[in-house]
């Protein structure tokens, strides 16, 4: 089964068109590292048949959303597909960009969820939407140390090699409870090497609970934003928040090449 079918069988949803999924999934493989694919390389990306994923670039260049690459045998995006990611960032900044997909995952999860980033070695949060659990004196603009919530771990494991071992030395050289804190970071490494996310428990005197997963890819310049969504302790489990960082990440996927533009 594909990674489309895997989504309507996950949604449930009667109204559902696989056809226009499968193309749009086609059309996402294409990124700033992957300016130009082949069809097998598109298959591979989308778990499609190589037959299906032809009949979906034939159809994506004959509309002109993909248009021959510089080899001949690669494909790239047409004008019409760029255009349509103008329009989609084009005069939005990040939290009115990223309100909605907030919005879906609070809907989906009774979290809260945040879009926050760093500043030094603080994380700031740029927008938020509440769940059934209000958090209480974070209003937007609230900061927190990196090392203190998920969104912060997130954005520490997502830096690149370099740039994590000096924000290590500067927290090591300030922060009173240094050790304590390098574990949390190193559990939070491999927890995202492993999962594609960060859990912290215990938060606000024991009663909260959250997951994050940073917006940039390692090595990428400008802003470094983090994605979070959490609740209370009592009512999120393990399991819940395995659940909730999954459609994170998938949140995730959408977003950090948007981001990357604004």
């Amino acid at each position: 089964m594909s990674k489309i079918e895997d989504a309507v069988a996950e949604t449930g949803n009667r109204h559902f068109v696989t056809a226009l999924a499968r193309g749009l999934a086609v059309l996402r493989c294409f990124d700033r590292p992957r300016l130009e694919l082949t069809v097998t390389e598109i298959a591979r990306l989308t778990g499609l048949s190589q037959p299906t994923t032809w009949r979906l670039c034939s159809t994506l260049l004959e509309c002109g959303y993909l248009v021959r690459g510089t080899s001949g045998a690669s494909l790239r995006v047409g004008a019409p597909a760029v255009t349509l990611g103008y329009a989609a960032v084009q005069g939005l900044g990040p939290s009115e960009l990223v309100r909605p997909y907030l919005q879906q995952l609070t809907d989906q999860t009774k979290g809260n969820s945040m879009l926050s980033v760093r500043s030094g070695t603080d994380i700031i949060s740029v927008e938020q939407v509440h769940g059934e659990w209000i958090t209480p004196n974070q209003p937007i603009g609230w900061r927190a140390p990196l090392i203190a919530i998920p969104s912060g771990l997130a954005v520490i494991v997502a830096m690149d090699e370099a740039a994590r071992q000096d924000l290590m030395a500067t927290l090591a050289a300030t922060d009173p409870v240094w050790p304590r804190h390098r574990e949390r970071i190193e559990r939070a490494q491999a927890q995202y090497a492993r999962d594609g996310y960060v859990i912290l428990t215990g938060m606000v005197d024991g009663q909260y609970s959250a997951v994050a997963t940073p917006l940039f890819v390692e090595g990428q310049s400008g802003q470094q934003w983090a994605l979070s969504i959490g609740g209370a302790t009592s009512r999120w489990s393990e399991a819940h928040l395995r659940q909730a960082g999954q459609a994170l990440c998938k949140v995730a996927t959408l977003l950090r090449p948007a981001l990357a533009v604004t």
